[in-house]
């Protein structure tokens, strides 16, 4: 789920993924303190006696709400924030390295990438990479603890429904096949780039032998393969969407049920059972939306290798010694195309 070595790339910046995991978390708790309040001022207002209580009664409940919904605004104002600097810092270090390295590699930067797929990976394969950072990351570990931290909290309340959370567990194995998926879909992307450049660098030499049509029939059927790998890329992101809704919802909804039916048989308080209706959307939201950032940041995964290859190439070593001559010098050279008729000779 998460690779390694692209984490390497980060540097320094693991920090902030650490900083706006922390904040997600403390969000969550706040958001259980928001429902344990509401729970408790609908109770004591279905229990409220104007003879012997007060209007102050709900002021007990009304204050960790408030609390509970300061904190919730600025830690999800501040881990946008922390996104976004991580985002700007990711993308201009990773240009720096890798602008750096091929002008070290020079002309031998193109050895095992061509031209074409070289600009992609630093423009485009940057820009993609940016999500799998920003949002990907700091996304999956906050859906592993999420789920982990409602479990111990509803676990002392009804131990049935703190059990429902382990159902989205199902989801990870959709991201296994969408990973192979998104890197054949990488790798026709940059081959048919190299393609079309290579076909308009050399359009003048394809009219001069008449090669121009069978090159534009080559460039079709490098377009009609791009063009199912896309439609596998956009089949199997909905039909891993509805999978990941199918058990989110659907997962929702037996904690519902079994909410339900602990008051019903097994003598739950119908205000416990409430608040553990309330927050069972937030036992599968982290995993619904980690499945949504998935799609968006494996594209740049594969981008990510693909810098990774790049940067991890040797660099020259250059030589000591001067060069004194540089004459060049051509005799008695005879060149022929197709063997027969010589287009250079002597």
């Amino acid at each position: 789920m998460i690779d390694k070595q692209l984490l390497r790339l980060l540097g320094n910046n693991k920090k902030y993924i650490f900083y706006t995991v922390s904040l997600m978390i403390i969000g969550l708790l706040a958001n259980i303190c928001i429902t344990a309040s509401i729970c408790q001022a609908i109770y004591r207002a279905a229990n409220y006696n104007p003879q012997n209580d007060s209007i102050g009664i709900f002021l007990i409940p009304a204050l960790p709400a408030l609390i509970g919904i300061a904190i919730r605004y600025f830690t999800t104002r501040f881990s946008g924030n922390l996104k976004d600097l991580l985002s700007r810092k990711v993308k201009k270090e990773i240009r720096e390295k890798l602008y750096d390295k091929i002008l070290r590699l020079g002309i031998r930067s193109t050895d095992d990438m061509s031209m074409a797929g070289l600009t992609q990976v630093s423009m485009e394969g940057i820009e993609q990479l940016d999500l799998y950072y920003s949002s990907y990351i700091p996304q999956f570990f906050y859906a592993i603890l999420a789920p982990v931290i409602l479990f111990v909290v509803t676990v002392w309340i009804d131990w049935q429904v703190a059990f429902v959370p382990l159902i989205p567990i199902s989801i990870i194995a959709v991201s296994r096949y969408a990973k192979k998926i998104f890197a054949k879909y990488w790798d026709k992307y940059t081959s048919m780039g190299d393609s079309f450049l290579d076909s308009v660098q050399g359009l003048r030499e394809l009219k001069i032998f008449k090669a121009d049509e069978a090159q534009h029939i080559k460039m079709n059927q490098n377009a009609e393969e791009f063009r199912k790998i896309t439609m596998k890329v956009l089949v199997m992101q909905l039909a891993s969407t509805t999978i990941m809704d199918f058990v989110a919802y659907g997962g929702a909804g037996i904690g519902i049920s079994v909410a339900v039916m602990g008051v019903i048989n097994r003598g739950l308080s119908p205000i416990t059972a409430l608040f553990l209706i309330l927050v069972a959307v937030d036992f599968f939201l982290p995993l619904r939306a980690f499945g949504s950032a998935f799609h968006i940041a494996m594209n740049g995964a594969s981008a990510g290798r693909k810098i990774l290859s790049l940067l991890e190439q040797p660099d020259p070593i250059w030589g000591e010694e001067e060069v004194t001559g540089t004459e060049i010098k051509m005799e008695d050279v005879t060149f022929s195309y197709d063997g027969k008729r010589d287009v250079l000779k002597n």
